[in-house]
């Protein structure tokens, strides 16, 4: 069971500057329960939060944004007469010990970093016993609010990511993985210098706080790279960052983030399992280059991603001085590539693998006795010898498997098993309405049934393809193909379904048996 943890309104932290609560909270559509449990949650907390304690030589001014864990205002540090944005924990004195951890960690990471296009933190104390910390308050307000939906000049945003990548670099080598980089979390200074902040989410590597549990899905899924997205918290590396930051030259490009669905849970799904439409798809004018750079950053394959973020500004400065770029535009056959490999729902199937294994020789058995029986014409009884021996180790060897649960658990299983079991009901009506019609003991019409059986067979995987496995398709034309081959004898298409059958079962009970020791 993966745990959904987002920080509102479908984020984090938003940003220490004029930004509001209600900023990414904007929407067309219902919120879904989710949104509803966690906007009052947040509303609990503003409301604990109106009367903070304020910090010893600070005046609050006014509050700036609040997120999931932390509460930012506008302040005045008294002694030396300058506004700070500063930052106390949302729950106040209700804060747990997770809470207070994780925001101390924010502060030290913070700390850690000095880099111009990163905000700077000037002092960490206690107010009232809880944890507060002043950051530099950047009157320019958050790249969210000046993209607004409307594309920047694609110069203007290259420029733009060239210093968040080299901020970003910055912060990857002092060990330091954002995991939440969006538009809303990109300060602009009085002169539009972008800074980033709010590191509530950071990760440390190589070290083990405890703080996330596997399986847990933290930032805004609009901008989470797919194995973030998928709760697989030990391959969260630089790699998320990188995802990140071409999600928001995408949004400069274009006006909108990659994915945007109508809840965080169905854009958790569109990242990971569907492609973003190119940036040049949404806005013509944006220049093959760019597209090129987004699309590598993009990447469902944190392996096939640039390497680092000072790799993604070297790109785009080659791009705006106008040299060549390292990033190749994704061909039409990478894409179709990656759309085959694409897993979904995997983490549900992946016990699967034995059983299928299992279920390989029932498949090519019963076949292999049909064609025999056809072949030597041998009594119209002994047919159905193969067939009711297939159903019953069938059913034995899945009641085994799954404990003698015959129902299917939760959304993703019950979408498979409405496949199988229409496909299986269809191959019964093909043959039983036949044998009404034709004679139910002439071996001779068996064999007139199994090119209608592989077409139903490849129906059945093109459906898996689209939410499960896209190799699946692969596999449907396959036994297209193979309703051609049986027609040059069907004397031998009982066999031929069955090994091609006992084939297809076989790799994808090796599959899933790898992808559920990875």
């Amino acid at each position: 069971m993966q745990t959904v943890s987002f920080s509102p309104i479908e984020a984090s932290t938003p940003a220490v500057g004029r930004s509001t609560f209600a900023e990414d909270a904007l929407r067309t559509t219902p919120p879904s329960p989710l949104e509803v449990e966690t906007v009052g949650l947040v509303e609990a907390g503003l409301a604990r939060a109106k009367a903070p304690a304020c910090p010893e030589g600070y005046e609050i001014l006014e509050m700036l944004g609040c997120g999931g864990m932390g509460i930012v205002y506008k302040a005045r540090q008294l002694k030396l007469n300058r506004f700070v944005a500063l930052k106390m924990i949302l729950a106040g004195e209700h804060a747990g010990e997770t809470e207070q951890i994780r925001f101390r960690s924010e502060a030290e990471a913070v700390a850690r970093l000095q880099h111009p296009n990163i905000v700077q933190i000037f002092e960490v104390g206690e107010a009232g016993g809880q944890p507060y910390f002043s950051l530099e308050f950047c009157e320019g307000g958050s790249l969210s609010q000046k993209i607004d939906g409307a594309p920047l000049p694609a110069r203007e945003a290259a420029q733009l990511l060239v210093a968040l990548s080299r901020a970003i670099d910055v912060a990857h080598r002092a060990g330091i993985i954002h995991r939440d980089l969006k538009p809303a979390n990109i300060l602009l200074g009085a002169d539009g210098t972008p800074k980033v902040t709010d590191f509530g989410l950071a990760k440390h590597l190589g070290r083990d706080s405890g703080q996330t549990a596997s399986g847990a899905v933290l930032g805004t899924p609009s901008y989470m790279a797919p194995e973030q997205a998928a709760g697989r918290t030990k391959e969260i590396g630089p790699a998320a960052d990188i995802y990140a930051l071409g999600a928001i030259l995408y949004e400069c490009l274009t006006g909108r983030p990659p994915f945007r669905a109508a809840t965080p849970l169905n854009t958790l799904m569109q990242v990971i399992a569907d492609d973003p439409a190119l940036p040049r798809q949404l806005n013509p004018d944006v220049p093959r280059d760019l597209d090129a750079i987004c699309s590598k950053c993009l990447h469902k394959d944190p392996q096939r991603r640039y390497s680092s973020a000072a790799e993604i500004a070297a790109d785009l400065s080659r791009f705006l001085d106008g040299e060549p770029i390292s990033a190749e535009r994704p061909s039409l056959l990478d894409r179709l590539t990656g759309a085959l490999d694409r897993v979904q729902l995997k983490a549900e199937f992946t016990t699967y693998g034995s059983l299928l294994l299992c279920l390989a020789p029932l498949m090519a058995l019963p076949e292999l006795w049909i064609t025999l029986v056809v072949a030597y014409d041998w009594p119209g009884e002994l047919l159905a010898l193969g067939q009711f021996g297939r159903a019953a180790g069938f059913l034995l060897v899945l009641g085994y498997y799954r404990r003698w649960q015959w129902w299917p658990h939760g959304a993703a299983e019950r979408q498979l098993w409405s496949v199988w079991s229409g496909y299986l009901l269809a191959c019964f009506v093909l043959g039983f309405s036949g044998r009404v019609a034709y004679g139910f003991l002439d071996t001779s019409l068996e064999v007139q049934f199994y090119q209608g059986l592989s077409v139903l067979t490849a129906l059945a995987f093109f459906s898996l393809a689209a939410n499960f496995w896209g190799y699946c398709a692969i596999i449907g034309f396959g036994f297209l193909a193979l309703a051609f081959v049986m027609a040059a004898d069907l004397r031998w298409a009982p066999l031929e379904f069955g090994l091609a059958w006992a084939t297809v079962l076989v790799l994808l009970g090796l599959r899933l048996r790898r992808l559920h020791t990875d």
